[in-house]
């Protein structure tokens, strides 16, 4: 269901992007339509992405790349959704030319697709390598990306909405750029808390590369013991 109803559905909504515009009404009508079916595979797919946790819920709390898996499937739903109700005309009408479509840009392209990537290259990079970063930054890594994206999409959200109201009831252009610049310090102070981010996966992704240190066999018990505890608090021991 949800590969075949989004190959259907989505070739016809690329005109939800044209509301108002000189393409037939009919089009974009056809495009509204169709927006409102995608709810059918971004359900499906979902619950598809969510099922392969059944059973394993526990292992969000150890796992150090499944909370990036769980994210991304999430800000799958909830952009997926918001895109939908972007369509209508109405809302198309409010939003189109504020900073909510910026917040809708990121909530997708970062939130889907940019913690996926992190979340490929935690699973794949340490098998092709055999070295793991540090949980405790992988961890930092992934709170401050996702507290600085709510923070940068809620802010503009919220904004965006206020100064589309304030533009449809014909106030001065420049009343709404007044009105966002409380939003756009938060959307900096977030988009500080993502960069911050982006700099510890540099490092975690450095020290998954980084050339092989020479290995010294544990030859005493104590030296066995030792080894043990170093390398059992790890992502992929067996």
């Amino acid at each position: 269901m949800a590969f075949w109803s989004h190959t259907f559905f989505y070739t016809l909504i690329g005109t939800h992007h044209f509301i108002f515009s000189a393409i037939p009404w009919r089009l974009q009508t056809t495009a509204i339509i169709a927006s409102v079916g995608m709810l059918i595979p971004v359900a499906a797919g979902t619950t598809n992405f969510l099922m392969t946790f059944n059973a394993a819920w526990y292992q969000l709390r150890t796992s150090y790349t499944l909370p990036f898996y769980f994210m991304s499937i999430i800000f799958y739903f909830t952009g997926s959704f918001q895109g939908t109700v972007e369509a209508f005309r109405y809302t198309n009408l409010l939003w189109h030319f504020t900073d909510f479509t910026v917040s809708h840009s990121h909530l997708t392209m970062y939130g889907i697709i940019t913690f996926m990537i992190w979340a490929f290259s935690y699973t794949l990079i340490p098998r092709l390598t055999g070295k793991e970063p540090p949980k405790i930054l992988v961890g930092i890594h992934f709170w401050l990306a996702l507290i600085g994206l709510l923070m940068y999409v809620i802010a503009l959200m919220i904004g965006g909405t206020q100064t589309g109201l304030m533009w449809m009831k014909k106030k001065p252009f420049i009343d709404g750029v007044i009105n966002m610049f409380p939003f756009w310090l938060w959307r900096a102070i977030g988009g500080t808390f993502m960069w911050i981010s982006h700099l510890i996966f540099a490092y975690n992704f450095y020290r998954m590369v980084r050339k092989k240190e020479r290995v010294q066999m544990p030859q005493t018990p104590a030296e066995i013991l030792a080894a043990k505890r170093q390398f059992g608090n790890t992502e992929f021991n067996s």
